[in-house]
């Protein structure tokens, strides 16, 4: 867990650790089966938006890093849409928050951490209408005709999900 722990302690972040997941009435659920103390929630849009700047880069919502047994960790990239229609959703814009969360924030700001563990990457889109009362699914097959982004040797494509998906257990 030391990537974790090397993360908790980093002054600069600390503000945009979050409990959960959660944008524009979206969540992302963590299986019950998984330590709490194994998952670290970064909200970047939130780090990003506390810059004094004109123009702040896009991001995605969350960062999730997620410590294995077996060692290994897993990070999720995750951008969460509740909309009218999927048609809505900016596909330039969409991308751009990926890369920017990869280049920018993982292989750049914070390099001195992320370079020093292997981990796997994974791009989610989180995308609906969510009411109160009910949760509208749309397809996502869009996502097929975006660009893959090309990230530590791996290429990686945006997978698309209902609202509501979960992190389990490794």
């Amino acid at each position: 867990m030391e990537l974790l722990n090397q993360l908790r302690n980093e002054e600069t972040i600390t503000d945009f650790f979050r409990t959960e997941c959660e944008d524009e009435g979206i969540c992302i659920e963590v299986d019950e089966d998984v330590d709490e103390d194994s998952i670290l929630i970064i909200k970047v849009d939130d780090f990003y938006n506390s810059f004094n700047v004109e123009t702040r880069p896009p991001s995605v919502d969350c960062l999730i890093i997620q410590h294995c047994e077996s060692g290994i960790y897993k990070v999720y990239l995750i951008e969460l849409k509740n909309m009218e229609r999927t048609k809505h959703i900016d596909k330039v814009n969409l991308i751009e928050k990926y890369r920017t969360t990869l280049f920018d924030f993982i292989s750049d700001r914070y390099r001195h951490i992320f370079n020093e563990f292997e981990f796997k990457t994974y791009l989610w889109l989180c995308a609906g209408k969510v009411t109160e009362d009910k949760i509208r699914n749309y397809s996502l097959d869009f996502l097929l005709s975006l660009d893959h982004i090309k990230f530590r040797g791996l290429w990686l494509g945006v997978c698309g999900f209902p609202p509501v998906p979960t992190i389990k257990s490794c």
